[in-house]
């Protein structure tokens, strides 16, 4: 058997959504130096619901273009009755280039999803790593 050569590790990146209908656009966002490919992608927030009906974002690893500008939240949110392993959206295998991960995320009113005292959103990446 060959020695193992990578291993998987999720990398999460973080910003609060405090002001509505605005758009945010977090930077110095960078992978680890050793990331091979990132395989999986996941969108979670501290109240999910404000996040499933409030949000679109476009976002772009290593200077590639996965999800176009206004990219429904909903569609990369899952419930916690999805096993942990099963909740992140499948890339493949998209190469780190420069290693940035950016992201433009909008929050628009929604009537069933009050802004409030805002929300964090978290982007996790299923990353494949060299050790």
């Amino acid at each position: 058997m060959e020695p193992k050569t990578t291993r998987e590790v999720r990398k999460t990146f973080s910003f609060r959504v405090n002001e509505p209908n605005k758009l945010y656009a977090p930077s110095n966002w960078e992978l680890p130096k050793k990331t091979q490919y990132v395989k999986g992608l996941q969108l979670t927030s501290d109240f999910p619901d404000k996040l499933y009906h409030r949000g679109t974002q476009r976002i772009e690893i290593g200077g590639d273009e996965l999800f176009p500008e206004g990219f429904d939240s909903k569609i990369l949110v899952s419930s916690i009755s999805v096993a942990p392993r099963d909740r992140f959206f499948d890339l493949g295998e998209v190469q780190p280039g420069d290693l940035s991960v950016k992201i433009r995320y909008e929050d628009q009113d929604h009537e069933r999803a009050v802004l409030g005292n805002g929300y964090q959103v978290s982007v996790v990446l299923l990353i494949e790593e060299a050790l």
